[in-house]
């Protein structure tokens, strides 16, 4: 019997004896499908294989690797001694790498499968179905996707077999409409496939192969990113203070609605056209010139600024005042990475003198800085979110002012003001700003005079923020 393909001395050995596919399944316990698809050359297990080669009463690495193996090996067998253990090694290293892929596939939850192009058999792996969760046949058009094709469509789709085609699916999960979960449905599940089109000898599409792998974890990671970066947004949209971020090189690459109010306009210039926002110190008159913005100093010499106030000439033409800050971003070995600048617009405040400027670290830093007092509510919660910049300013402990009401933190006066304000955000429904200044209360007496910007959003969605306050200790910078 001349040696060639799996499939093809399968043939001839069941054409020998006289074997129909039916019987060689029965006696193995398989579909006739299975077998069938052996014929044609598909995969088989080594369990499987070493069945069929017991049944057939040949050679188990013959039937599967033709003569050329056994050739291979009887080359291996010299008179020494070591002899046996040489053809023993070779031996496991046909069913070792066979068994590693397996092993492979099975710590890495991977289903493999065969679809046949004329017959439009689907075969898969014995764990495909606990993979899948779901029978094949409920997930076949989302599993198959090019099988309506017609066979010009499906080559072209598979560029000829040299191509290897992606593409991910979901399947909801039974009670997906309960909204558990965070970012993804309850049980809903996701799967990535590969599958590649395989040809006969003589050209002919002969098979799909492919893999799937369960991507549920990295799309449920991907929604939660997405969704905080949305969030962040929103926030960063929200704040009542103009928020600069330049990159290392004093790129300046964002700038938020607030800062274009300001500025009338905002620029996205380089480190070196600083000088074309123009500004005066409010305490000296003189200009600030391109390198002395607190964005440009955090970037040239990583120095941190806070509450600075200037007199600028915005680009809409008109003259206003602003309390700038502005922080270095380091990465883990301390280098400079970027910047931000808060402006804060006190030009109706100017009374004040000087407002300690809020900052905020990037965009996931902003609650953490230590420049400006911030605090929050939820909607639907009385819990009062403080950061450690305010527990300072009032002398209370962040489990102290978690109990408190906002409006007891500072003087009568201010407090009553913010009564009123949160009052009428809530009976309108609608999202109110306030500016006042004021004193905060301590237990050992009256506190610094700070500004304090707030802003509320009556009938916020819950988890939502519906008041959100910014707190700055007012200073003279000479």
């Amino acid at each position: 019997m001349k040696s060639s393909g799996f499939g093809q001395r399968l043939k001839e050995l069941l054409q020998q004896k006289q074997l129909t596919l039916t019987q060689v399944a029965k006696s193995l316990g398989i579909s006739t499908p299975s077998v069938h698809r052996w014929t044609n050359g598909g995969e088989i297990e080594y369990a499987n294989l070493r069945a069929l080669a017991a049944f057939l009463d040949v050679n188990w690495v013959w039937l599967r690797y033709g003569d050329e193996a056994i050739q291979d090996l009887k080359e291996t067998l010299v008179p020494e001694s070591g002899a046996q253990d040489l053809r023993q090694k070779y031996l496991g290293q046909i069913i070792d790498s066979e068994a590693r892929m397996k092993l492979a596939y099975d710590a890495a939850r991977i289903a493999t499968w065969e679809w046949q192009v004329l017959t439009r058999e689907l075969t898969t792996s014995p764990d495909a179905e606990q993979i899948f969760g779901k029978p094949l046949e409920a997930i076949r058009p989302d599993l198959l996707p090019f099988e309506p094709l017609p066979l010009d469509r499906l080559v072209a789709q598979f560029a000829d077999g040299g191509e290897i085609q992606e593409w991910d699916f979901c399947m909801p999960g039974t009670d997906a409409g309960s909204g558990q979960g965070e970012g993804i449905e309850h049980d809903e599940r996701w799967l990535s496939c590969r599958g590649q089109l395989i040809y006969d000898a003589a050209r002919r599409p002969l098979k799909i192969v492919g893999v799937c792998i369960d991507i549920t974890q990295r799309k449920a990671m991907e929604k939660a990113l997405r969704r905080s970066e949305y969030m962040m947004r929103k926030v960063i949209e929200t704040i009542p203070v103009g928020l600069w971020i330049a990159d290392e090189s004093g790129h300046i690459r964002i700038a938020n609605p607030e800062a274009e109010r300001i500025w009338g306009g905002a620029r996205l210039v380089e480190l070196a056209h600083y000088g074309e926002y123009k500004g005066r110190w409010e305490s000296t008159g003189k200009e600030v010139g391109g390198e002395g913005w607190t964005l440009a100093r955090a970037i040239l010499s990583g120095e941190a600024s806070r509450g600075e106030i200037v007199n600028i000439d915005a680009f809409d033409g008109q003259q206003r005042s602003i309390v700038m800050s502005a922080i270095p971003l380091l990465d883990d070995d301390g280098r400079i990475i970027g910047a931000i600048e808060v402006n804060q617009d006190i030009t109706s405040l100017k009374q004040a003198e000087a407002s300690r400027g809020r900052s905020e670290y990037r965009w996931r830093a902003m609650f953490d800085q230590p420049m400006v007092g911030i605090a929050w509510l939820e909607s639907g919660s009385d819990i009062l979110h403080a950061n450690a910049r305010l527990a300072e300013l009032t002398e209370l402990s962040g489990e102290v002012l978690a109990r408190q009401a906002l409006a007891s933190l500072f003087d009568e006066a201010t407090g009553k003001s913010l009564r009123k304000h949160l009052k009428s955000a809530e009976a309108r429904g609608t999202r109110e700003m306030l500016n006042i200044a004021g004193r905060v209360r301590r237990a050992s007496g009256p506190g610094p005079e700070v500004l304090v910007q707030v802003v509320s959003q009556g009938g916020g969605e819950e988890g939502v923020f519906r008041t959100l306050v910014f707190v700055s200790e007012m200073q003279r910078v000479g």
